[in-house]
């Protein structure tokens, strides 16, 4: 699924929350205020249109965020199809469609280096330890796409400072040359890998940018309605 078909999903859900909430805002605000005659409209109209302000807000903020994880970081925005990410080194992983296997790739040139002739798909576990990568692969994995298959027939390590690349036709024989190498191979599922360089400090600040904001208005809103009720009894109490 493209990731313009999962935002038009998004935003016909969130806009169908925002509608349910704002008949549902409106109404409690209406029955909290029904005796108080100043300003109660103004608060109604805003307690409606709150819950489209967020959905409009939180549009905005997937665009910075979007953009942010793109330019700065390297990463793709978790909606859609495609996962990408820096891995150091002037490497990338790119997995498509599906998380089982990807392809690891330089990280320049055109598509950020998706097709360079230097990249390896299909690829099953890898391994990061300093400037080697060592890695799984599944020479038919356009074949077994959409399978449960999940062979691999050939061993590999990349060599980052020149970018050459060894094969081997067993794990023991890469196992070998990684202890050679003073590396201790443990090779991990690629979407495990993927998931350790794809997270990192801005999320938690992203998530905390997207919920701060719509809450500390609500709560604004919720003080400001009880003290209009209680400007309003207040000056009830007076007049009588």
């Amino acid at each position: 699924m493209g990731i313009g078909i999962v935002l038009i999903f998004y935003l016909a859900a969130l806009s169908a929350i925002a509608t349910v909430s704002s008949i549902a805002l409106v109404a409690a605000a209406r029955w909290y205020l029904h005796n108080t005659s100043h300003g109660r409209t103004r608060m109604m109209v805003f307690a409606g249109a709150f819950p489209f302000l967020c959905v409009v807000y939180a549009g905005a903020w997937f665009v910075g965020y979007a953009i942010v994880n793109d330019s700065v970081f390297h990463h793709d925005p978790m909606l859609g199809d495609s996962w990408y990410t820096d891995i150091g080194n002037g490497y990338a992983i790119d997995m498509i469609d599906v998380t089982d296997h990807g392809i690891v790739h330089p990280a320049d040139g055109p598509d950020r280096g998706l097709n360079s002739p230097k990249g390896i798909a299909g690829v099953r576990r890898m391994q990061v330890s300093g400037p080697y990568i060592f890695g799984s692969e599944d020479k038919n994995w356009d074949q077994n796409l959409g399978t449960e298959r999940d062979s691999e027939d050939l061993f590999f390590v990349i060599d980052t400072k020149d970018r050459s690349t060894k094969e081997f036709t067993s794990q023991m024989q890469l196992a070998e040359y990684a202890k050679q190498n003073s590396v201790a191979l443990s090779l991990r599922p690629i979407e495990d890998v993927y998931r350790d360089y794809r997270m990192n400090w801005f999320e938690p600040m992203a998530g905390l940018a997207l919920v701060l904001p719509p809450c500390g208005i609500f709560v604004w809103l919720i003080v400001r309605i009880i003290r209009l009720k209680g400007e309003h009894t207040a000056a009830a109490e007076v007049t009588t």
